[in-house]
């Protein structure tokens, strides 16, 4: 009997928002499975899990690439599948981490697509985490949406100006991964009328957290890669 893979959410940084079920896997299986983009580092994701893991436990570090070469990500995508499924069809249990939500923007959907075409019987359970986004509008005391809004999840804009076509469309939004082009996309904001009801949360959940209210204040700061902005509808606005 070959193993089963658990993709785990393991939510923003705090360790105390992990979810229970995903305790109780950490806390059985003998193999954690992290994705790292530089050879010896170590995962962000297993730093928040480091509480309930075990001495005994087998850690795999899957070198995951941070890059905009899709062929490089695609090779590195599969020999991170091969190497798992080498572990499962052993019949070892592994748990894969990943920050915030396995299925939101994860490198564990590549994964997972990989092994169900090379081993289309492997058992797989996927549980869900505690996004960065609901973390931080938590801590802000800001609703993402209310009654019947729409909110729509934009990934890191390549082109900020893109975001003056969402703008008029979706009520809430929520931009992630702005760090790159921060000063840009508030520029946008700014234009927009939108800067003022919108909020920037950094390292939400992890040591060094950080959330401001004034989003145009920030301009010409270095933001910390794991940063995002909440935009919110407009008072009055229907």
């Amino acid at each position: 009997m070959s193993g089963t893979l658990y993709g785990l959410g393991v939510g923003p940084g705090d360790p105390e928002l992990l979810t229970l079920k995903a305790k109780a896997i950490l806390e059985q299986v003998p193999v954690l499975a992290v994705p790292v983009s530089q050879r010896g580092e170590e995962s962000l994701a297993l730093q928040v899990v480091r509480p309930f893991t075990r001495p005994d436990q087998e850690i795999m570090n899957l070198f995951m690439p941070m890059t905009r070469d899709r062929d490089y990500l695609e090779r590195a995508w599969d020999a991170a599948a091969a190497e798992l499924l080498t572990v499962l069809v052993a019949g070892r249990d592994v748990a894969f981490l990943t920050l915030g939500d396995a299925s939101l923007y994860s490198t564990y959907s590549y994964l997972m697509e990989r092994l169900q075409r090379l081993k289309p019987d492997l058992q797989i359970v996927t549980v869900p985490g505690i996004t960065s986004f609901a973390a931080a509008a938590a801590r802000l005391n800001v609703p993402l949406a209310v009654g019947d809004e729409p909110l729509a999840i934009i990934p890191a804009l390549k082109d900020p100006a893109v975001l003056k076509e969402y703008l008029p469309l979706f009520p809430n939004l929520v931009l992630m991964k702005v760090a790159r082009h921060y000063d840009a996309i508030v520029s946008v904001l700014e234009e927009a009328g939108a800067a003022e009801r919108a909020y920037l949360a950094s390292r939400c959940g992890r040591p060094g957290e950080s959330y401001s209210r004034d989003i145009t204040a920030e301009k010409g700061k270095k933001q910390d890669y794991l940063s995002l902005i909440i935009v919110k509808r407009a008072v009055g606005a229907s």
